[in-house]
């Protein structure tokens, strides 16, 4: 508990029992000269200015009337700065960004891989079957096998050899392309750099008060005033 300003006789004072939330981190300012974190204190009696504040939420400036002989509550809920939202909605959009440079680049190119692999693989299938088929016709005593051979099948597996080719040539440069847009990606987003909150509002707060020092001496933080909203 905190004694100011007791130059009165006992019964002129009275006490000021003080909730704020967010609990455990707000400091405040009586009658602009002395910056306190104690949940109760003691004062004269009448009206007395507060004012209020925590990291990363607004200032908010109040009177507070002490009764004389009375212990007074006093209950305060800071609302967040507006840097602070600003901040949160940069952060919060710098990690989903940082969170699909990390993820969907590697992931569109290992999908480049497989469908480059198993156009490769398709288009050795074909080349095979191909082989296959001109082994047969140059082997085969079957006329009708021969026409079969000729004017159907080994035409279907040209056909087939040639489209396997162009898709195992597409997608091989897909891969090379995503892989290389991928590194590009992973290089830049080792350089950039998350959203950095700067609190003005404990600017504005610290610029409010004498700042007490070692053996009573102080010095004041601002030789200005800045208006509180």
């Amino acid at each position: 508990m905190v004694c100011l300003a007791l130059t009165g006789a006992a019964q002129n004072t009275g006490k000021l029992r003080i909730f704020c939330e967010p609990a455990g981190s707000c400091s405040y300012i009586v009658d602009g000269k002395h910056r306190l974190t104690d949940r109760e204190i003691t004062l004269m009696e009448g009206p007395h200015t507060f004012v209020f504040w925590a990291p990363e939420r607004r200032m908010h400036d109040t009177t507070l009337v002490v009764v004389a002989g009375a212990t007074t509550e006093a209950r305060v809920q800071l609302r967040y700065s507006e840097e602070y939202i600003t901040y949160r909605h940069r952060a919060d959009r710098f990690t989903r960004n940082d969170r699909w440079v990390q993820y969907g680049p590697p992931l569109i190119t290992v999908s480049a891989g497989v469908w480059s692999g198993v156009s490769i693989a398709r288009a050795m299938k074909a080349r095979k079957d191909l082989d296959a088929l001109s082994d047969e016709y140059n082997t085969s005593t079957y006329p009708a096998g021969i026409i079969e051979l000729k004017n159907e099948r080994i035409p279907d597996a040209n056909k087939e050899l040639r489209q396997a080719r162009t898709m195992a040539y597409v997608s091989s440069g897909v891969f090379v392309a995503s892989a290389a847009v991928s590194y590009l990606i992973h290089q830049r987003r080792r350089t950039r750099t998350a959203p950095i909150f700067e609190d003005k509002e404990k600017l504005r707060f610290d610029g409010l008060v004498w700042m007490p020092g070692a053996n009573n001496a102080g010095t004041w933080a601002m030789g200005f005033t800045l208006p509180i909203r």
